[in-house]
């Protein structure tokens, strides 16, 4: 990175290793920052939505996979992503609703 601090590709290979690690945070921040310098390329858009289900935030997973499916259409591992997504917000709703129904 230190010799192309502006490749989009480094950025996004790293988002993978810290999610490798758990690393939620700093995989979402190197996906932003994939996604800031190759707007238009669904695999930042992935890692972003990779990086937020690991961080819990269902809806923004899901806007992420949304983005990466108008990109890429046809990749499977995006829509498989997308579903699982959509799938984690229902249920994180369904036991917010059963909570709030409790008190």
């Amino acid at each position: 990175m230190q010799h192309d601090p502006h490749d989009a590709t480094l950025f996004s290979n790293r988002s993978l290793c810290f999610l490798r690690l758990g690393d939620g945070q700093s995989a979402l921040q190197d996906a932003l920052a994939c996604r800031e310098m190759r707007p238009s390329w669904p695999k930042g858009c992935y890692r972003q939505g990779a990086a937020l289900m690991l961080l819990k935030d269902y809806g923004g997973a899901c806007d992420a996979f949304l983005d990466a499916a108008k990109l890429d259409p046809l990749c499977p591992e995006i829509e498989a992503a997308l579903r699982e997504a959509l799938n984690s917000l229902k249920v994180s709703r369904g036991g917010a609703m059963k909570a709030a129904a409790a008190i």
